[in-house]
This record gives C-alpha cells, sequence and structure tokens, in this order.
C-alpha cells in the first residue's frame, strides 16, 4: 500500500467546490508533475439560464498543485452582480502532458 500514493500523486486530477454563498466555485488542480497546461469549461445553470466559461493555464517544471476561485456571475467598474439560484455546475479540464498526450477529467455539483 506505500507505494500506491506516490504513483496516485502522478496522475492529474480536479477538485470543485462551491462557496457557500454559491458566489465563487473553486477549482483544485493536482497531479500536474508532467503536465503542461490546462484547459477547462464549466457550465453550470442560474435563475436567468445556463451561464459558462472557459479557462486554462500552462505550468512550470515540477508544479504539482494549482488553484482557482471563479466568480459565478460578472463583474465590471469594481462592481459584481453574482449569478442567482447556481446548480448543476459541471467541469470538464483536459491536462496536456509534457509527452503530447491528454488525459481528460469531468466533475459535477448539484
Amino acid at each position: 500500500m506505500r507505494h500506491i500514493l506516490p504513483l496516485l500523486l502522478l496522475v492529474p486530477f480536479v477538485s470543485l467546490s462551491l462557496s457557500r454563498d454559491r458566489h465563487y466555485v473553486y477549482l483544485n488542480f493536482g497531479g500536474l508533475r508532467d503536465v503542461a497546461k490546462v484547459n477547462y469549461t464549466l457550465i453550470y445553470n442560474s435563475a436567468t439560464g445556463q451561464k459558462g466559461l472557459e479557462g486554462g493555464f500552462k505550468l512550470k517544471p515540477k508544479i504539482s498543485r494549482s488553484s482557482r476561485r471563479q466568480i459565478l456571475g460578472t463583474c465590471s467598474s469594481a462592481r459584481c452582480v453574482y449569478h442567482k439560484n447556481v446548480k448543476n455546475v459541471s467541469l470538464d479540464a483536459t491536462f496536456t502532458l509534457r509527452s503530447g498526450g491528454t488525459i481528460n477529467v469531468s466533475k459535477s455539483l448539484p
């Protein structure tokens, strides 16, 4: 069993959680040591319909974790309007490996 944990840390993964007020979603990426870049799409339902966003980032060598806090709303001139009744949050992430391959991971929340 001791040797399994280090192997799991090499496999890219993502966790997804919402703030208590549902104004933000937290994306935590791990197992990134062999990953060159991450691209993701986040889709959710709100009181005014389906919303979504795309994001991504490149990684320097030897980085193993990265986190993002994404607002569920819009901001302009230092004022934010949050989407109401956020539910059915889904995330699709594509990890592009330094070797050139890709790994796709999906997560969702009610």
